[in-house]
Order: C-alpha cells, then sequence, then structure tokens
C-alpha cells in the first residue's frame, strides 16, 4: 500500500473515531495499530512503542505535576487562594469573578494544570457566584477561561512537554510564558469587569489592610511551591521532572503542616490519585506512537516541501502554525497535540525561519486556548458539567474569552518581544 494511502488511513480513521466520541486513547492508539498492520509490521510494535514512550524521562514529570496539583486541592489550599484573591481584588466591579482569575493564576504556578484548576475552583466558585446572581453560564465560563493560564504560567506542565521535546531551555520557556500568562488573566479581568457592569453584578466589600495581611500569610506556604521549582530549575538544581517530584513532596508537607490532611489518609490519597493519573498517560503514550507512525510516514517532510512552495514569511508562517493548533485544540487536549504535531510544526519553522522560543509561545497558548474551545474543549466540559450548563451555552458563554485569546496570540505573534524579553535577560 503506498504512503500516501497510509496517510489517508491514518488520519481518516482517527478523525473518524474522534468523532464517534471514542476515547481519546483509543483514537490515537487504534489508527496507528491499523497502518501497522497495513504495513505488514509486527503488531507487538504498537505497545512496544506505547511502552518506550513511558519510560522517557522528561514526560514522567506530567503525573507528578498533576498529582500535585490534586493535592493541593484536597488539602483545602484553594480555600485560602480565594481568601487572598478577594482581600486583593473583590472590591472591583464583579468581585467573585475577579477572585475567579486571581485565584487561577495563583494556581497556576502551583500545579501547572489547567484541569486540576477548572475542577478545584469550579466546585467551590461557580456554586458561590451564583448565589450571588451571576448566571450559570458566565459563572462556568470564566473558571474554565481562567483555568488555562495553569497551562502559560510557570510550572506549567504543557511547556515542560514542549521543552523536553523540542530540546528549548526550560528556564528560558518559563520566563517567556510569564507576561503571556499574566496578560490572558489581565484580559479576562477586563471582560469580566465589562460583563459586571452590563448586568450589574455585585461587587465584595473591600479588604482592610489587616485582613490582606492575614491573608496572604496563610499562603505563604502553598505559594513556595512556584518559588521552589521556578528557581529550582532556573538555578540548574533540579530537572523539571525531578521538579514534580519536588513539587508532591512540598504539597504533601504543606498539607500535613496545614492540619488538612492527615498521615492516615496519605495511602488512600495516593490510591486515588494513581487511578486519576492513569488515563492521561494512557492517552500520552498513544498521542507517542501516533506521532512516532506520523514521523515513520514521512508527514513532516511532505508539509515542508508543500509549504516550501509558498512565500511563507515569519509572520505568515506562525499564523499558518497557529491556525493548525487550533483546529488541533478543538478536538485533542494540549500534551496530546504537541506530541503529535510538533515536528510538523518545526519542519514549518525550519522553512521560513521562525525562532524556535517565538513558536514555543504560541503554540503552548494556542493548545491552552483550545482547553475552552468547541466542541471538545476540556475545560468548558468540565466547567459546565459542574454548573449544570449545557454545551452551546458554554460557547457563547466563552467567546468572549475565545476572542481575547486569539487576539493575545496576534499580538505576540507581530510583536515577539512581549513575550521574549524576559528569556533574554537571562543570556545577557
Amino acid at each position: 500500500m503506498s504512503e500516501t494511502s497510509l496517510i489517508a488511513i491514518l488520519f481518516g480513521s482517527f478523525w473518524l473515531l474522534l468523532l464517534l466520541r471514542v476515547p481519546l486513547a483509543f483514537c490515537l492508539s487504534l489508527p496507528t495499530l491499523l497502518v501497522i498492520y497495513l504495513s505488514d509490521m509486527p503488531t507487538q510494535l504498537l505497545v512496544e512503542r506505547m511502552y518506550a514512550s513511558l519510560d522517557y524521562f522528561p514526560l514522567l514529570a506530567i503525573p507528578f505535576f498533576i498529582l500535585a496539583g490534586y493535592l493541593m486541592n484536597l488539602g483545602n489550599i484553594t480555600d485560602r487562594f480565594i481568601n487572598l484573591a478577594q482581600a486583593l481584588v473583590g472590591h472591583i466591579k464583579g468581585g467573585l469573578a475577579q477572585v475567579n482569575v486571581v485565584v487561577s493564576m495563583m494556581f497556576a504556578s502551583v500545579s501547572g494544570t489547567a484541569t486540576a484548576d477548572t475542577a478545584g475552583m469550579g466546585s467551590m466558585l461557580i456554586p458561590a457566584m451564583v448565589k450571588k446572581g451571576y448566571s450559570p453560564g458566565f459563572s462556568a465560563a470564566i473558571t474554565a477561561a481562567s483555568s488555562t493560564m495553569g497551562a502559560i504560567i510557570p510550572p506549567s506542565v504543557l511547556m515542560i512537554v514542549y521543552g523536553s521535546l523540542a530540546n528549548l531551555s526550560m528556564s528560558k520557556l518559563f520566563l517567556a510564558g510569564v507576561v503571556p500568562g499574566i496578560l490572558v488573566g489581565v484580559s479576562q479581568m477586563l471582560i469580566a469587569y465589562v460583563v459586571a457592569r452590563k448586568h450589574d453584578y455585585p461587587r465584595e466589600a473591600r479588604a482592610s489592610a489587616p485582613e490582606v495581611v492575614r491573608a496572604f500569610r496563610q499562603c505563604l506556604l502553598p505559594l513556595g511551591i512556584p518559588v521552589i521549582i521556578i528557581g529550582g530549575i532556573m538555578a540548574g538544581i533540579f530537572t523539571p521532572t525531578e521538579a514534580g517530584v519536588v513539587a508532591v513532596a512540598y504539597a504533601v508537607l504543606v498539607i500535613i503542616l496545614l492540619r488538612s490532611v492527615s498521615l492516615r489518609e496519605l495511602p488512600n490519597i495516593a490510591k486515588s490519585a494513581s487511578i486519576m493519573v492513569s488515563l492521561p498517560v494512557f492517552a500520552i503514550a498513544s498521542a507517542v506512537a501516533f506521532g512516532w507512525m506520523i514521523a515513520f510516514l514521512q508527514v513532516p517532510n511532505i508539509v515542508g516541501e508543500f509549504i516550501a512552495q509558498f512565500e511563507l514569511t515569519q509572520v505568515t508562517g506562525l499564523i499558518f502554525i497557529f491556525a493548525i493548533f487550533l483546529l488541533i485544540g478543538c478536538f485533542l487536549d494540549g500534551v496530546p497535540a504537541i506530541i503529535i504535531f510538533l515536528p510538523i510544526a518545526q519542519e514549518i519553522a525550519a522553512t521560513v525561519g521562525i525562532d524556535p522560543m517565538h513558536m514555543a509561545i504560541v503554540i503552548v497558548m494556542t493548545a491552552a486556548m483550545g482547553l475552552i474551545t468547541p466542541p471538545f474543549g476540556l475545560c468548558i466540559l468540565i466547567a459546565g458539567s459542574i454548573a449544570k450548563v449545557p454545551v452551546p451555552q458554554m460557547i457563547r458563554a466563552s467567546a468572549p474569552f475565545v476572542l481575547a485569546f486569539i487576539a493575545l496570540i496576534f499580538l505576540i505573534i507581530v510583536f515577539p518581544q512581549i513575550a521574549l524579553f524576559l528569556p533574554q535577560l537571562l543570556t545577557t
């Protein structure tokens, strides 16, 4: 069978299974298995590739950061972040919506994952917002949108995966995500303010200076995680994977010191966390196998030859890459999308001369935005289920946040120094 036919079968069966709502891991592994079989290769090759991917040291960071976020949620650390955010921004129009965004910014610096933020924040803030008079759709939408900062603000699991696969400096990549992550948060706070003015949503009472200090003291221990992780990686003390282990150990220490969880509960917590982590790990292993098949079929080279026919500039090349990941992000989670399609993006970047760090930020932001784009944006599905809001209503409520995201990505495409000036300071 020709290479072109195998490529068509690989992608065609993938999209078919995805549209049939088959679980993601099987959407990726079954087409790979089919092409292996049609290519007269031993079918056990799929298992070997999936197993080898789990033995890849940098990818071990993913379950550790997921576990750290899970422990923080379990240990009622979220309550402390909410208290601090309310003391800082609760008095602004649309107070609880502003708190929602600021809490997500804090939690992003701890967990590195967006879905943990959505589940943790949503279970508390969505009911609280609805009780205060906010619409369920807006409450769920801003919770889902703000949680995407967990994929951009360091330590970010998406950045760890990207940096490991693209062989980029993790410390520079983390620094490159700081300003874009903050801009995402600021844009969401502005949207919340406009919506609050339109619907006359309430503001909270202004906190006194002693209340702000008290709330900040309560968060000192949890906020130590980003200081230790980011500082340790930038100082070369440990790798991102080792940082994930440190994050888990520190999270356990924090919840014990704060007496949120007893030592007797830790075995059951570890068991629950293992089950929770197993699903994304299975999907990641399947994505690595699918990505290997794409490389085996020379898809990146074919795309590179196709792109070479056009006179693309760096800006138009990045817009093309953005369009690819925007489409893929509507159906795939960020980590599998990056594992599978990064080689294709790198081929395009090499063809038109795009800076690797610039492309990294554009792809990471686009993958993060995919968590709130229809039809399968994971964060809007989680938030919508918490708020009991149907998907069409979630899509309408999330539209302003998606548009703001797109505007910020285009701004960074045209003005790369927004993201790159901090990493460049590290080299001077």
